[in-house]
């Protein structure tokens, strides 16, 4: 199999530079520059993602972010293209797959789908291998979570390739519809800009 987080970064990327550094995102708050800025943070200073909270490291931490911006919008791209040092646990295609394949989906359409005049009937096509990642990998984490923050029972339901049920076994059950990658987007938050049907039992 390829690597589909190697697909999305390149896809990610793709996306970054097709709008301009303060095109809106669907990250709160987030341009698409900060969005550039995040994924860099997230390559190679995870440190400073936890760090600029802390009192005692916090101002140097927020200075090195400072620094890592100073370069442009284009260079943070350029940077996230590059991915992330050799010596990180994340360039093993495993590792890298697990870690980062619904991350740069996710924010791939956070840049795409937050810009004027975007159309769900026009999204773009991933491929099959990407789709049964995204429903192994969501099964796990976001629909979990999804389930957990609405103290809801959800059945994440999607032709050809399963259903499975999050939440508590006595709470309000609800069941939600689509392809895997709208399934991911709904439950990590985006359920205004997901296609999606849902059924309240």
């Amino acid at each position: 199999m390829t690597s589909t987080a190697s697909q999305e970064r390149k896809a990610m990327v793709s996306a970054l530079r097709s709008v301009t550094a303060d095109a809106p995102t669907l990250c709160k708050g987030w341009s698409a520059q900060d969005l550039a800025l995040h994924i860099v943070v997230r390559d190679s200073r995870p440190d400073l993602m936890v760090g600029r909270r802390l009192p005692l490291v916090g101002p140097k931490a927020r200075a090195a972010l400072q620094n890592l911006a100073s370069g442009g919008y284009d260079a943070s791209v350029d940077r996230v293209a590059a991915g992330p040092p050799p010596y990180f646990p994340q360039i093993l295609k495993p590792v890298d797959d697990a870690m980062n394949t619904l991350e740069y989906y996710i924010h791939t359409e956070d840049v795409l789908r937050a810009q004027p005049g975007f159309e769900l009937s026009h999204r773009r096509e991933i491929s099959e291998e990407l789709r049964k990642r995204i429903w192994q990998h969501a099964s796990l984490t976001f629909f979990v979570m999804a389930a957990r923050k609405q103290n809801r029972r959800i059945t994440f339901f999607s032709p050809g390739y399963g259903a499975t049920t999050r939440g508590p076994a006595a709470a309000p059950l609800m069941m939600v519809h689509g392809t895997p990658e709208e399934l991911t987007l709904w439950a990590s938050g985006r359920a205004a800009h997901a296609q999606v049907d849902i059924t309240e039992a």
